[in-house]
């Protein structure tokens, strides 16, 4: 699956893809004419492409046949993830984005340990972009999630709420008054963002903040999982009860 532009399109009905995914075509999947590919154009429509030219700089093809195009979930979801050491991240906006994640919302909490200047988080965030558009194509999707700019946790949530304000905001975090993520209130036809904070939780300061937004907290069980897993195990549950794998999780198949 390849995402492009309407651009793509030429006079003569025909595609062409070019840079990049040219490249990608010819030099990694050695891809010749006659095959088929699959090309989403912005996001709504899917088409078969038979291919006519291949080569590094420019593969050309016909058109075969053209539909809707498909692979998102219904349900709209979103990640506010406390950036993790190391390649995290990037992990991070691999797993979520073949999930169906539709924004990731890079952080620094009060605990976060790496704070990149921002030079350095700029070309973090291209990084983090460029991984999770190749990991939705490869998942099947019809669009790459959008990953925002980094930025701390009180201006992100600024951001999000004038973007997305009926957003249902889910924090999760161990402690005894949260509600199993399998059980809180969760309204599938509405936004929903989940907040994942460092490795050792978000603060006393960040929870009352975002308790004051109106953000219930959440488990995700009975067992400590890192804030590289945790975003991508809350994301399954909501899908689950979303119903994107089959009968909505609770209910009777």
């Amino acid at each position: 699956m390849y995402f492009a532009r309407g651009g793509v399109l030429t006079p003569t009905g025909e595609v062409e893809l070019r840079e990049e995914q040219a490249w990608h075509l010819a030099r990694v999947l050695r891809a010749r004419p006659g095959e088929s590919i699959r090309v989403v154009v912005d996001g709504t429509q899917e088409l078969l492409v038979e291919l006519s030219e291949v080569s590094a700089a420019l593969v050309r093809g016909r058109v075969l046949d053209v539909r809707p195009a498909r692979g998102e979930p219904r349900c709209r979801l979103l990640l506010v993830q406390a950036i993790p050491k190391g390649s995290g991240m990037t992990e991070l906006c691999e797993r979520t984005s073949e999930l169906g994640v539709t924004s990731i919302w890079p952080v620094f909490s009060e605990r976060t340990v790496p704070r990149p200047g921002p030079a350095a988080s700029a070309d973090r965030r291209r990084r983090w972009a460029k991984v999770a558009g190749e990991a939705a194509q490869l998942a099947g999707r019809s669009r790459a999630p959008e990953v925002e700019e980094p930025a701390g946790l009180d201006g992100a949530l600024e951001r999000l709420r004038e973007r997305v304000p009926d957003a249902q905001l889910f924090v999760c975090q161990r402690e005894p008054a949260a509600v199993a993520l399998t059980a809180a209130p969760y309204d599938p036809l509405r936004p929903a963002a989940v907040l994942i904070g460092p490795e050792g939780g978000w603060s006393p300061g960040e929870l009352g903040r975002l308790r004051g937004l109106g953000s219930v907290t959440v488990s995700l069980g009975p067992r400590n999982l890192r804030t590289v897993v945790a975003g991508v195990v809350a994301l399954t549950l909501l899908l689950a009860r979303a119903g994107e794998f089959g009968p909505p999780l609770g209910e009777r198949a």
